[in-house]
């Protein structure tokens, strides 16, 4: 499973994170400040979160059910 999860920097899988919502065509606004990654996580999956987040307008969390 550990093979399965990238290994990146924050600011990659931020954008990786947005583009994934918003297209790849679009601009992308500035990197948030990488915050403390969480137990069971990486740095790379914060950042992809946080991505989703800002193209989103919401917290992850509001999404669930």
């Amino acid at each position: 499973m550990g093979d399965m999860i990238r290994e990146g920097s924050f600011s990659d899988a931020f954008a990786v994170g947005y583009r994934a919502i918003k297209g790849t065509s679009v601009s992308m606004p500035s990197t948030p400040s990488a915050p403390a990654t969480r137990s069971n996580s990486t740095p790379f999956l914060m950042g992809v979160r946080k991505g989703i987040e800002r193209a989103l307008g919401k917290h992850i969390n509001e999404l669930r059910d």
